[in-house]
């Protein structure tokens, strides 16, 4: 089975593209598809149905560090919204096309959101840190056991 990444944010706004970045780090490997994605959209529930794990990778300004979280997913009040969250990704793959596999959510510091595609120092040394936790989690990882230290609950 396979592990898509998901590398939200706009490359125009600063930090908010730090995600990017860690999509670069990360290159191309056997088993891991990586997709860069503005915003996450109802679309690509069926992308992430058919893989063992999705990894959200998005920026943080909140977070002190990079560090990856068990993504949970727990249906919201209304579903009259224009934004798509990872946990109702993950929801609507589970309900429409039956996905069984693990999700995380990668928070990278972020800092910087103003117009421009520089990443603050905050954000490039996220990315590093993001990047460096994703392959832990992929290395440490099978198929059906996606556990590491690098993982909150």
């Amino acid at each position: 089975m396979r592990t898509v990444v998901l590398a939200i944010g706009n490359t125009l706004r600063g930090d908010d593209g730090v995600a990017d970045h860690v999509a670069d780090l990360l290159g191309t490997r056997s088993g891991m598809d990586v997709r860069r994605v503005h915003q996450l959209t109802p679309e690509l529930a069926e992308e992430i149905a058919h893989a063992a794990a999705v990894i959200f990778v998005d920026a943080d300004p909140g977070a002190a560090e990079a560090r990856l979280e068990r993504l949970v997913p727990t249906p919201r009040r209304s579903a009259f919204t224009h934004t798509v969250t990872p946990g109702d990704l993950v929801l609507l793959a589970e309900q429409l096309y039956g996905f069984q596999g693990v999700a995380y959510l990668c928070r990278v510091p972020a800092r910087n959101f103003t117009a421009g595609e520089a990443l603050s120092e905050v954000a490039e040394a996220g990315a590093r840190a993001a990047a460096e936790c994703v392959l832990a989690l992929l290395v440490e990882g099978g198929d059906d056991d996606f556990k590491t230290a690098n993982v909150r609950e």
